[in-house]
């Protein structure tokens, strides 16, 4: 489903990706963790040109699609993502912020936006929100939102950036929740995280970065029981305690 072949990215002097090679087949969670700084967030980015690769490729679904020819806001189509700040328009409420992309992206009629974005807000567990506005929401709520908001485009794959990270326990446990959901459902997802709990649980496999390289891949129970580098490990006994 998804493919990063011998990515290299570079922001001025700062060599942030260094030939990084990852596969995801579909229906698969891969989740990626590793130190701050390491390179997972750009990764991500690449995945669906919202940074483009210095070099490398990038495929989708078996299209190159970090070639000039193929419009970014296409890949986007087939990718959601999924951020860390919610990026939601205070002044639409959660109804309108799924409706929004529908009537942009797709050009869809209303009507049909409004039935798909509805569908979406009660499959993350808030069609009772669909008229209150972001600063009525909690944390928890506005993430699934934009959780809504990336499913509704009907995507091939949903790339999530440390979801969980600006928020409380018990919203943490609300997103956690709906990602669990969308894996049962068979959603392909790439997962950057610090929810050691969430990545035993879900992934099919995990991806340790650090310093621009995926130093470590494995299953959950391979990588965290027993990780072979040094800097693995240090990262494991650090997070596992």
């Amino acid at each position: 489903m998804i493919a990063a072949k011998g990515v290299h990215k570079w922001f001025g002097t700062l060599h942030v990706l260094k030939g990084v090679d990852l596969t995801v087949e579909k229906g698969d969670v891969l989740v990626i963790v590793g130190p701050s700084g390491s390179g997972k967030s750009t990764l991500l980015r690449c995945l669906n040109l919202l940074v483009i690769p210095d070099e490398g490729d990038i495929l989708i679904d078996g299209v190159k699609v970090n070639d000039p020819k193929v419009r970014p806001e296409w890949v986007r189509q087939q990718v959601g993502m999924v951020f860390q700040s919610f990026n939601l328009f205070t002044h639409l409420t959660a109804l309108e912020n799924v409706v929004i992309g529908l009537r942009k992206v797709k050009r869809m009629p209303r009507a049909d936006a409004e039935r798909i974005a509805l569908r979406e807000l009660e499959r993350v567990g808030l069609a009772d929100k669909a008229e209150a506005y972001p600063a009525q929401l909690s944390g928890g709520q506005q993430q699934r939102v934009a959780i809504a908001r990336a499913l509704a485009l009907n995507p091939k794959a949903v790339l999530f950036d440390e979801p969980t990270s600006a928020l409380d326990p018990e919203s943490i446990r609300e997103v956690l929740g709906v990602m669990m959901k969308l894996a049962d459902e068979g959603m392909t997802m790439v997962v950057v995280t610090h929810e050691m709990g969430f990545a035993k649980t879900v992934a099919d496999e995990v991806l340790f970065m650090a310093d621009g390289q995926i130093l470590e891949r494995g299953t959950p129970g391979e990588l965290f029981a027993h990780p072979r580098t040094d800097r693995a490990r240090a990262f494991v006994s650090q997070v596992l305690g």
